[in-house]
């Protein structure tokens, strides 16, 4: 038997098909674990294969899945719904169901990668890293710009040190400006704090794995990069060409290609946003002289400038990481 599941926040709308005599079966049920499993012990352990797509909710139905010996195929909503093509058509739980089980039964089903579970854990902390991180970043972006509207503007890096502080107690403000600088100040300290203790979870994760000493072994990746891009990338496996990877990252570049005419315009940004964060960030040290890029940015900046240039070092580096868990993988086989 195979089958597909349509994962809502509320209900389950499923599509089993029968390959012996091509009937499909449909249930429509609440969206809670007692409820799937009640579904699954149904069919009597005769569901093989289940497809989900890959939206919200989809990591807790494909557990529980797993849990009972079922294969869970993962598919991307956009590319399942492109192969119905752009005529209109009606849709419905119900229908979207019975197209995910005929794209599975015909093999024409887009995969989407199922992350191991370390992989996703560890996926989740870098995302809320990043996340964190720039929610600290727009607060101290506020605070900046409070200060220079109450006519006290400030170089300073970081208000949140001991000098910091006893900088802006020394500052003539309206009680006004007063409080709301001591609530951004407050919200800014525990964002830090938070941030303190994931990077030193991830700084004693990146000790212990082989795969994240192997990355930071590449100029400009340290511990936290690390385990961002192997987050990211997970199995090098699934990649078949280093390109891939740049393409993941959403680092190359919009391409229109008509007759004999090829453009090609600003980046693509279809990928997963920490990874290229992570790829850029690593690319930032390029401009120094003792990188191993440092010539292919000085040669790209002086025709393109700083911003290509650190790009193209990024894809360069996308392409390294890879390798860099290819050998790794080999080296184990």
């Amino acid at each position: 038997m195979l089958a597909a599941i349509d994962i809502h926040k509320a209900v389950f709308q499923t599509a089993v098909l029968n390959r012996a005599d091509g009937e499909i079966a449909e249930d429509r049920f609440q969206a809670s674990r007692e409820a799937l499993r009640a579904w699954i012990e149904k069919w009597d352990g005769t569901l093989e294969v289940v497809a989900i797509e890959a939206t919200t909710g989809w990591r807790w139905v494909a557990r529980e899945l797993q849990e009972h010996g079922i294969e869970v195929r993962l598919t991307d909503p956009g590319q399942a719904s492109a192969l119905q093509g752009k005529r209109k058509r009606p849709k419905n739980d119900r229908l979207d169901a019975r197209w995910l089980v005929m794209l599975l039964a015909r093999e024409l089903l887009p995969g989407a990668w199922l992350a191991p579970e370390d992989i996703q854990r560890l996926r989740d902390k870098t995302r809320l890293r990043k996340a964190l991180t720039d929610d600290h970043t727009r607060w101290a972006q506020r605070l900046h710009s409070l200060l220079v509207h109450e006519g006290w503007p400030c170089s300073r890096g970081s208000l949140l040190t001991a000098s910091g502080r006893r900088w802006v107690a020394a500052l003539r403000l309206h009680p006004g400006a007063r409080a709301q600088i001591n609530a951004m100040l407050t919200v800014m300290a525990a964002l830090a704090h938070e941030l303190d203790t994931i990077d030193c979870e991830l700084r004693r994760l990146a000790k212990r794995d082989e795969r994240l000493r192997a990355l930071q072994q590449i100029y400009g990746i340290g511990p936290i990069l690390a385990c961002t891009i192997l987050a990211e990338l997970g199995d090098a496996k699934r990649f078949r060409r280093a390109r891939q990877v740049i393409r993941a990252a959403g680092l190359d570049p919009v391409v229109r290609d008509s007759a004999e005419k090829t453009r090609r315009g600003h980046l693509a940004k279809q990928g997963a946003p920490c990874l290229r964060w992570a790829l850029v960030e690593a690319a930032q040290h390029a401009c120094r002289p003792n990188s191993p890029d440092h010539e292919l940015y000085r040669r790209q900046r002086g025709h393109a400038g700083a911003n290509p240039a650190t790009l193209s070092v990024a894809r360069k580096i996308g392409k390294r990481a890879l390798h860099v868990l290819r050998t790794l993988d080999q080296q184990a086989a």
